[in-house]
């Protein structure tokens, strides 16, 4: 949803057609054992040359623009060690998963990273090939070298053996489940690759319980800096034992541990009896403070949305704030699958969701860090291209899932079409993490989103209400909701934080809807589904079966006085160019199928128009005409509107005191918030007293569009 997809533009068509043909030529080798396997020298030799080019450019150029490919899928292994049988290199077919195998294999070179981690290894036969493993940690949080290193020992479960790009050989592990790293003592190493010096269990002097407990608890502070805290929990357990004079300490790190898993109510509790260990603990206390302020937030919806905008200040924004479930629950959709539904009647603009995000990629390319996340990823299960974070968003699940496996389940009850994961959840004493089960997942899932809703009000994406964002991210409760070109609610972002507000008057029980690609102006229906192709789904909202039902003629009929209409809107504003211009909004208006049983139909190419023609009048001094084209675009948009003045109580009613009252909750957007201060300006010579009703209109529409309203004086102070 609003990411870049650039599968139709002319550079990336050629790129993915020549990485298709690549895979094509592979694909033609399928089962074949290749007998040109070059000798271990000299694969190491060109490695190592390779690895000097790739530091250097580094060195010149910083980050390089990477791809990155989703291959066809294929299941992770879920048998363990002891089912698997050995398989030498030799013995492999090119293109092929060797189910019920598995291969051991040794290091013999220092690890080099581009999309994946690469080494040259060996087997027992001493045949070497090129090892690519996916989806490691990034360069920024382990590095390359303790990931693996020249000399280490490991089992690939059920190998994939496959052709290059360049025509060379490689195993290549897309799922990190799919490896075992031996311990340096592991009976199963041959004698021959123990050729270093280990500390051992065998040698080590026996320690202390005091000792044991330290150790778990400096690691539990390692897993909590590389974003483990489920292991960081455990290790913080096991270091609460014995040792009294450590109890403190451990107490802290499970709190710190609890808050990274935002368990805050158990963080709190944890914290508690630290104080009461020590009263003087200050970091306790000031920990205290903070994580009473996320309950605040996760039990009231409670923000201060000031300190988000400063922490989204910092890249990547992400934002230290709990997730808030408002009035909304998780249901069965009939037709949909699962949805989101209120609980209780709910008003425009009220807080339904402010969600913090499972996984959060910043991509782009003003920072370093924006930059290392930037990658184009292509799919060839869906033969799409994309550009941004989603591949640094795979590798960021996968590592999440495979070493904080009780989140899980949050993510894998997502919705991932028809794709069928494997029944296992564990093997050899580890998480089964599914790389493509996450891709399918993302793909459906994943949000685009912009540093926040409020940084991009006046900037020239506006201009394009269409914007894809290279940032994004999964937000679990969020996904759930279901499409709608006709929505009912909005999402807005502050950094890793998604806000939903409700964009109309909702009863109990109603599904909230949004769009997962803004429709474009004056899309035909087949042009309207087609942007849908991804999620698998046809669009019934009320804007496309209206669309559905309009013909060819009407369509190109409407494209033909729209053109007209842009024309005269570029020219310089006068009286007679207004007529012509309300004269050509009156026809484009017959061009609409207007059904008055149901909802209004959408016009969405005609408010702006109508807001321009509008403000001349209002500039003229011809305040109620002025007025009535600001209603009319607001009709355009589904709003209904009692207003008087300018318009008529009503047939048959005398002239009664001024109203404005909205009946009806149309489509919101930033201009909206725009028009409501023009209207406001008029309103402020028509009928003073209606002012207060309109700027509260007008704060509602803000905090649909941006999520929340404190910042509305910073761009309409006109509204105070």
């Amino acid at each position: 949803m609003d990411t870049v997809d650039v599968s139709e533009h002319a550079k990336y068509i050629a790129f993915f057609q020549q990485a298709k043909e690549n895979a094509e030529r592979a694909r033609l080798r399928k089962g074949e054992k290749p007998k040109d396997i070059p000798i271990p020298a000299l694969l190491i030799m060109e490695f190592l040359m390779h690895l000097r080019h790739t530091a250097n450019v580094m060195r010149e150029h910083g980050h390089l623009l990477q791809t990155s490919q989703v291959p066809p899928f294929y299941p992770p292994c879920a048998r363990p060690i002891q089912e698997l049988k050995p398989l030498m290199i030799s013995g492999m077919g090119l293109e092929t998963h060797h189910r019920g195998s598995y291969a051991l294999i040794h290091v013999l070179t220092p690890p080099n990273r581009m999309t994946a981690v690469t080494v040259i290894v060996e087997d027992e036969e001493g045949t070497a090939v090129l090892l690519q493993l996916y989806n490691q940690p990034k360069e920024s949080k382990v590095a390359k070298e303790h990931i693996i290193q020249a000399s280490d020992v490991c089992i690939i479960k059920e190998p994939f053996f496959k052709v290059t790009n360049d025509g060379s050989y490689s195993l290549r592990v897309d799922h990190v489940s799919d490896i075992i790293w031996l311990q340096d003592t592991d009976s199963r190493i041959p004698l021959e690759w123990r050729t270093r010096i280990f500390y051992t269990d065998a040698i080590r002097t026996a320690t202390t319980s005091q000792e044991e407990q330290l150790a778990h608890l400096n690691r539990s502070l390692a897993n909590l800096h590389l974003d483990r805290p489920e292991k960081a929990l455990l290790d913080a357990q096991k270091g609460n034992t014995g040792d009294g004079s450590l109890v403190e300490k451990a107490l802290f790190r499970e709190a710190k541990a609890l808050y990274a898993l935002r368990k805050y109510s158990l963080c709190r509790e944890k914290l508690l009896l630290c104080v009461r260990t020590n009263p003087k603990n200050s970091d306790a206390w000031k920990e205290i403070t903070r994580v009473q302020q996320r309950l605040k937030e996760e039990q009231k919806g409670s923000y201060r949305f000031s300190d988000m905008y400063k922490q989204a200040e910092s890249t990547p924004p992400l934002i230290d704030c709990a997730t808030y479930v408002g009035s909304v629950a998780v249901r069965d959709s009939p037709g949909r699958g699962k949805g989101l539904f209120t609980t209780k009647p709910v008003k425009a603009g009220e807080l339904l969701l402010c969600e913090k995000a499972f996984v959060y990629s910043y991509a782009d390319d003003e920072s370093d860090v924006g930059k290392s996340n930037m990658t184009v990823l292509m799919n060839f299960h869906t033969n799409s291209v994309c550009m941004g974070g989603q591949a640094n968003l795979i590798t960021e699940t996968v590592q999440k899932l495979y070493h904080n496996p009780g989140e899980a389940k949050v993510f894998t009850e997502l919705h991932h079409g028809d794709y069928k994961p494997v029944a296992a959840s564990e093997a050899d004493g580890v998480p089964v993490v599914d790389t493509f089960l996450i891709a399918r997942t993302l793909q459906l899932n994943c949000f685009g989103a912009p540093r926040s809703s409020y940084n991009n009000n006046g900037s020239e994406e506006l201009k394009d209400r269409a914007a894809r964002h290279t940032t994004c991210g999964i937000w679990p409760i969020a996904s759930r909701i279901n499409h709608s070109c006709v929505k009912n609610c909005r999402r807005s972002f502050i950094g890793d934080m998604q806000i939903v507000r409700a964009s109309q008057d909702l009863e109990a029980g109603t599904e909230l809807l949004f769009e997962y690609r803004q429709p474009g102006p004056h899309e035909t229906y087949e042009e309207a589904q087609k942007r849908f192709k991804n999620w698998g789904f046809v669009c019934e909202c009320a804007r496309c079966l209206n669309k559905k039902a309009t013909s060819q003629k009407v369509h190109r009929e409407r494209l033909a006085l729209s053109a007209r209409l842009a024309a005269l809107m570029q020219l310089a504003p006068s009286l007679t160019r207004v007529k012509q211009g309300m004269a050509l909004l009156k026809e484009l208006e017959k061009t609409y199928i207007v059904d008055p049983i149901t909802q209004p139909v959408l016009r969405v190419e005609l408010p702006d128009a109508y807001f321009a023609l509008g403000s001349y009048l209002i500039g003229r001094k011809n305040l109620e005409d002025g007025l009535e084209l600001f209603f009319k675009g607001l009709d355009a948009l589904g709003y209904v509107i009692v207003a008087y003045p300018p318009r008529n109580p009503g047939e048959g009613k005398t002239k009664k005191k001024p109203v404005f009252e909205i009946k009806h909750w149309g489509q919101a957007n930033e201009f909206i918030v725009w028009a409501f201060s023009r209207i406001l300006d008029v309103y402020k010579r028509l009928a003073p007293e209606l002012c207060d009703v309109i700027k509260g209109y007008a704060r509602v529409t803000y905090s649909i569009c941006c999520g929340e309203d404190e910042t509305i004086l910073t761009l309409f102070p006109e509204l105070k």
